[in-house]
């Protein structure tokens, strides 16, 4: 973050009591906007009327205001939410600086996490310091950290206490990751003395249960899910699988529950969660609930406040289901995919977006493709350890001789080869990808492309399995300070409204997604391969859903799920339990 020593600037008064982070930013904005563009919504329901238009009374929208830095308020500034958001939007607006007598104290120290300098003062001294203030011809205030004074345009010279850790690194510009990270060696010491003092602690389950929240969704996501939880049960009874589950609605349901799609409370699980399994969104029955209840997309929502920016989508040929493929048997066999899809960017969240009505009666629909250079980077990064762990081959997918968006992806990820120099890197034009996939599947490794381009590329690529049913993904998140990766899980197949409730939908590909989750999030990767291997016994044991029948005997999704379950039991007779369990 940007180091705090002395700032010089127009203070604004806000003397208003209990200003909340609801009232600094609305929750209904974050929805549309992120970090770095909430400052024209700093304050919205005091900065403008009912109409849209701006109250010229509240300071802010004042001509000598507009460029503030600094904030005089009232008593318990940033009371409510844990709203780190708040900040931002202090910050984009262009405030570095808040003088009151007291604050709400998750906001003052979200306030330090990001830069901005919260300074607490008797009520008399604030008042002091905002009588001060000129309202037609405001004079600078200076704040000076390392002095640890406040000089108003008096001159006079104000003391202010603060916590020598806060100063240092306020002054330093440093967060806690950041301090965190000048210990790296110390930490790294303690590790090494750890796991050789306890070797069996080096997985995941060492740091503790993983959690683990599920979320079965609309149509034929609970009856999918409901296999799942049994192939869960089986691990944690036959191989001592330890998980900390729960299970909250999601969609159609919770609104007939809770009158909410997403229960509020909900999101404090979806944000302690380790690990969601989730089932499918989508329903008919979205168009009887006010709109402003479903939109933005929740599904979208949840993947960008977690973060879940590297999406994995594996694809394969399945023995036995060779005919199921609109491709020849041939042209499929032996090919094994991964498709790697940045999914908190480009065409689905970017802005400017919207419907218009121009001034001449035609309307206009507008979305917006940007990508920064440090997004790429991050998902060329996750494809490029990817490709390094498997065949050692990744194709970057774009549209670099159209968009400009794609010639800046090509760029990032040249530069990025430089890196992984054991990688071979190819480009490829995303519409000649598409026509390649069911061409000549097999000359892909690990595929990486943008949002959009993922999206379609992954549905096409699932005739190489025969069904879209049978495929899982990973959306996985940064590493936090704890190496902990937040992941969400989920069959790439929708909801499938036609065939909802019926239990005839194919649950392979949730329980496939349980498998990924067993590697990626439990660091289990035998048990992963344990259940892979059990779901490809059922198949060559004859067990199909109607999607991946093919003239033989369908059968419903309790009975796939009993094929698994009963496939899971002879394999682990088979084969030594792995160590998942440490006390």
């Amino acid at each position: 973050m940007t180091p705090f020593t002395t700032l010089t600037g127009i203070a604004a008064p806000l003397p208003l009591p209990n200003i909340d982070t609801e009232v600094m930013i609305r929750i209904s904005r974050l929805m549309e906007f992120g970090k770095g563009a909430l400052g024209p919504y700093l304050f919205e329901p005091l900065r403008y009327d009912a109409d849209g238009a701006e109250d010229p009374d509240f300071t802010l929208n004042r001509p000598a205001f507009r460029t503030s830095s600094i904030v005089i308020g009232g008593d318990n500034f940033g009371c409510g939410s844990s709203r780190e958001a708040a900040v931002w939007a202090l910050l984009d607006f262009g405030i570095r600086c808040i003088i009151a007598p007291s604050f709400g104290d998750i906001f003052a120290v979200n306030c330090l996490q990001n830069g901005l300098l919260t300074i607490r003062l008797p009520a008399e001294e604030v008042a002091a310091l905002a009588a001060e203030i000129a309202m037609d011809d405001p004079q600078p205030f200076t704040v000076d950290l390392e002095a640890q004074t406040i000089t108003p345009p008096s001159g006079r010279k104000l003391g202010f206490p603060i916590d020598p850790g806060a100063r240092a690194a306020l002054l330093d510009g440093l967060d806690e990751i950041d301090q965190t990270r000048q210990l790296d060696a110390e930490i790294g010491a303690h590790q090494r003395a750890r796991d050789a003092a306890l070797p069996w602690a080096n997985g995941s389950l060492g740091r503790g249960v993983p959690r683990v929240l599920i979320m079965a969704g609309d149509g034929v996501g609970p009856e999918a899910m409901d296999e799942v939880k049994r192939v869960i049960d089986w691990f944690v009874s036959n191989r001592g699988l330890r998980v900390d589950l729960h299970e909250e609605l999601y969609g159609i349901s919770a609104w007939k529950a809770h009158g909410a799609v997403v229960r509020p409370e909900a999101w404090a699980l979806i944000d302690a969660a380790d690990a969601i399994l989730f089932g499918a969104s989508g329903s008919p029955e979205y168009d009887a609930i006010p709109r402003h209840h479903w939109l933005p997309d929740n599904l979208l929502k949840m993947r960008s406040r977690l973060d879940l920016f590297d999406n994995q989508r594996p694809v394969r040929a399945f023995a036995g289901l060779e005919a199921m493929s609109s491709l020849r048997p041939e042209i499929i066999e032996g090919a094994d995919i991964v498709i790697v899809r940045e999914l908190t960017a480009g065409l689905y969240f970017s802005e400017p977006r919207g419907i218009e009505t121009l001034d001449d009666g035609r309307r206009r629909g507008t979305n917006s493709m940007t990508y920064t250079s440090d997004r790429v980077e991050r998902i060329g990064r996750a494809a490029f350890e990817l490709a390094r762990r498997r065949g050692g081959r990744l194709c970057s997918v774009d549209k670099a001789n159209v968009l400009e968006v794609s010639m800046l992806w090509r760029d990032e990820i040249e530069k990025l080869h430089a890196e992984y120099p054991d990688v071979e890197l190819t480009h490829m034009y995303v519409d000649n990808c598409a026509m390649q996939l069911v061409r000549n599947p097999r000359q892909f490794d690990v595929i990486v492309t943008e949002n959009l381009f993922g999206d379609i590329l992954s549905d096409c690529a699932a005739m190489v399995a025969g069904s879209i049913g049978m495929l899982p993904s990973a959306s996985i998140g940064p590493s936090d300070v704890t190496r902990r990766r937040q992941a969400l899980y989920e069959p790439i197949h929708g909801s499938a409204p036609d065939i909802a409730g019926r239990g005839i939908c194919n649950p392979v590909g949730s329980i496939l997604s349980f498998g990924m989750c067993l590697e990626q999030s439990f660091g289990l990767p035998e048990e992963a391969k344990l259940l892979d291997r059990a779901v490809q016994r059922a198949i060559d044991g004859g067990a199909r859903t109607a999607d991946i029948a093919g003239g033989l005997p369908a059968i419903g999704t309790r009975a796939m799920g009993d094929a698994v379950l009963r496939a899971l039991d002879v394999i682990h007779h088979e084969t030594k339990p792995a160590l998942v369990a440490a006390d």
